[in-house]
């Protein structure tokens, strides 16, 4: 694979990882939706359209500065995900809690529990994008091989 190729497919994986962060942040404006953005975003980040870049592809670049960082950040991502799923499938505790607790006020306590670690993940990902972009950097000014 020459350098074209693999900026090419790295602008590729990063329009994938945004394509996953829209629907991953989905979960908060859609929760009766979870089966169907589980599908989107998958849940493991070997299984994204990312990592089966980064963990297959991009494993020839694992030489070059910078591709050390991405992993950590992608696997944390990955995690603040789980995590908010998670606390939007939580279920309503207490005895009556069926009989007098309202769905939509369970939803939305579950909304409000889940947004501080949306925003991490937001803030996760915006590390992750710099990652990439200066992964991008790094082989762009690389010599092309005679």
């Amino acid at each position: 694979m020459n350098k074209n190729e693999t900026l090419q497919q790295l602008r590729q994986a990063r329009t994938g990882h945004l394509r996953w962060q829209a629907h991953a942040q989905s979960i908060l404006s859609a929760p009766n939706h979870l089966d169907n953005i589980s599908e989107k975003a998958p849940m493991n980040h070997t299984d994204c359209q990312f990592g089966q870049w980064y963990f297959g592809q991009m494993q020839a670049l694992k030489h070059i500065p910078g591709y050390q960082q991405i992993d950590p950040l992608h696997e944390r991502l990955h995690q603040l995900y789980r995590e908010i799923f998670d606390i939007m499938l939580e279920k309503k505790s207490g005895t009556f809690s069926w009989l007098f607790g309202s769905d939509a006020r369970h939803r939305q306590r579950c909304i409000d529990k889940a947004r501080p670690v949306m925003d991490q993940l937001s803030a996760t990902s915006k590390e992750l994008l710099a990652a990439i972009d200066e992964l991008q950097k790094t082989i762009e000014q690389m010599p092309e091989p005679a």
